[in-house]
């Protein structure tokens, strides 16, 4: 897994993992998520365009990050639009916590694809500090 450059938007960090992630990566995309910042990010979307394959060691990564960022009062969304995520998270049943979005600002916003085009309706929330 190579990474494009984290950036920060408003209180919310924006990582965007490119090709496999799988066991050998796990680590990685972990730090990525966490980040280095002395303060971690309540919000983190995590664009997976550039997501060659991920695996359930990828989900489970995202999870303990959606996990940390809820146990703030934050959250971790997903931009995506490869069949393949969106066909693990459904038979892992996390396709209800992890709604697809279409773009960076879409998952900022809190806009996710309608119900049917790739994702269910997330439930409440919009930009940081707009609340959600």
């Amino acid at each position: 897994m190579n990474t494009r450059c984290p950036e920060r938007r408003e209180g919310c960090r924006v990582v965007r993992p490119v090709g496999e992630l799988d066991l050998a990566t796990a680590m990685a995309l972990r730090n990525e998520l966490r980040g280095n910042d002395a303060a971690l990010s309540a919000c983190v979307v995590a664009d997976l365009r550039c997501v060659t394959f991920m695996d359930s060691s990828g989900l489970q990564e995202l999870r303990t990050a959606q996990t940390r960022c809820e146990a703030v009062g934050g959250w971790l969304r997903l931009v995506y639009d490869h069949r393949s995520i969106e066909l693990l998270l459904q038979l892992t049943g996390f396709a209800q916590q992890f709604p697809r979005y279409a773009g960076v600002d879409d998952a900022w916003n809190g806009r996710p694809s309608l119900p049917g085009s790739s994702g269910a309706q997330a439930a409440g929330g919009g930009r940081p500090g707009a609340g959600g």
